[in-house]
């Protein structure tokens, strides 16, 4: 998961300021908060792979601070597998074990110049909540994306 990460954060030189470096996730502090984040009683995840490949991941958990919400965590796809579908199919499997766990909405975090994420989570459902702020870690301007009605059926 962290290599995915990590390839995931490379690519986002594409939109980044001039000068930007992605931040190390590989480093021993990141892979023990990961590992921890994982080990998490209330976390989702799921990896997935192709043809024996890892070709991405996915992960959630209940946001404790707002009753009924998830926060999707990570959602990185390794660039062969971009644009086959595969991010849709994990992020729907996601939808449904969050409404199974009593989740209603979900919510998440992405770079508010990363165009191509922006346009999948819309036209998977989300909306700009309308919230941005500069996360240091990453030294990018995140955006707050949500969607709400999971496990309805209406």
């Amino acid at each position: 998961m962290a290599e995915s990460v990590a390839i995931g954060f490379d690519g986002y030189r594409e939109f980044a300021p001039p000068g930007w470096r992605p931040p190390d996730v590989q480093t021993a502090a990141e892979l023990a908060r990961m590992r921890a984040r994982l080990e998490a009683q209330d976390t989702w995840a799921e990896i997935a792979e192709d043809r024996g490949l890892v070709a991405g991941h996915l992960g959630f958990f209940p946001q404790r601070a707002l009753p009924g919400t998830a926060h999707l965590w990570q959602l990185f796809l390794r660039p062969p597998w971009w644009g086959t579908g595969l991010a849709a199919a994990l992020l729907q499997r996601a939808l449904e074990a969050a409404a199974a766990r009593g989740l209603r909405r979900m919510r998440l975090y992405t770079p508010r110049d990363q165009a191509r994420a922006r346009g999948f989570y819309e036209r998977e459902g989300f909306a700009h909540t309308g919230w941005e702020g500069y996360e240091e870690p990453i030294r990018l301007v995140l955006v707050e994306y949500a969607r709400g009605g999971l496990g309805r059926t209406d």
